[in-house]
């Protein structure tokens, strides 16, 4: 573990991970006081019209369960509530900053995808909201886009393996680069200072033994559970492009950490079936 940290943390250091906004800081600032005013965080998440777009997307199409849509930033404060308005804005924002490249834009649209699944599974789960699961799964591949870069050409093929086989294909990834992709995620998500719950379970996502090794955090098992999951739903809804047993037998380890009825994975592939294609054009949104 400490040798892939190393060599995780000199990747990182070679490569260009941006850093977050200035509004994301300033608004994590705000939320970090006793008592936040509601009108400095909704007049921040409004300074820059790029981002506000992008999260009134993600709003809308992702995250509430509101009839009525949502329009500006004080609605959505008041909808969402303070606890979590910094998630969704994070997310909002990142997907606009770190994509560059053909297969970066996929890698951050199947996390696209995967997050809108995971947060319609979050309706089944308990101690996970809709803001958290869909960070989550979105933010699972984010160390993929920066191990991309140190071999683009050889890290497509890799990246597709994840897709049908994310049990064995992690092996491949690190004998090729002596680290993986969970490796460079948890230094980014620390980096964009991303819950620990999340980065805890984007460490662990492709663990067959998550549940074995979460015994007292069921907040983080469920979240790697639910990303399990969610990836099999965006396949699904992806015409089983990737199908594959391994795939469903990943599936069915998330499941067991999870308590959901029948309808739910059906639920999350509509969800992903629903907005998938649009999010090919702009990640995290429609």
């Amino acid at each position: 573990m400490q040798a892939q940290l190393q060599k995780a943390a000199q990747i990182i250091a070679e490569t260009n991970v941006p850093n977050i906004p200035d509004e994301i800081i300033r608004l994590k600032e705000e939320l970090n006081k006793t008592y936040p005013n509601t009108v400095t965080v909704a007049n921040l998440i409004s300074h820059n019209p790029e981002l506000l777009g992008n999260f009134l997307s993600l709003v809308n199409t992702n995250v509430t369960k509101e009839n009525a849509e949502i329009k500006d930033a004080k609605a959505a404060v008041h909808v969402l509530g303070l606890d979590e308005i910094y998630n969704v804005f994070l997310a909002s924002s990142l997907t606009k900053v770190i994509a560059q490249s053909r297969l970066e834009k996929e890698i951050l649209t199947h996390g696209a995808q995967a997050g809108l699944a995971a947060a319609e599974l979050s309706y089944w789960v308990p101690d996970v909201t809709r803001a958290e699961a869909y960070i989550a799964g979105l933010m699972q591949n984010v160390g993929a886009i920066y191990l991309s870069r140190k071999a683009p050409d050889d890290y497509d093929a890799l990246f597709q393996n994840h897709l049908s086989n994310p049990i064995s294909s992690l092996q491949k990834e690190q004998d090729f680069f002596d680290t993986t992709h969970l490796h460079l995620g948890v230094f980014i998500a620390k980096k964009w200072h991303i819950d620990p719950n999340v980065y805890k379970s984007i460490l662990m996502h492709h663990d067959v033994d998550f549940i074995q090794k979460t015994p007292s955090d069921s907040k983080i098992r469920h979240l790697i559970a639910i990303i399990m999951v969610a990836n099999f739903a965006v396949n699904s809804a992806n015409n089983d492009q990737y199908m594959t047993q391994e795939l469903k037998s990943y599936r069915d380890l998330g499941l067991k950490a999870l308590n959901l009825p029948e309808n739910a994975i059906k639920a999350a592939i509509s969800a992903v079936s629903k907005w998938g294609k649009s999010m090919s054009k702009t990640p995290g949104g429609h």
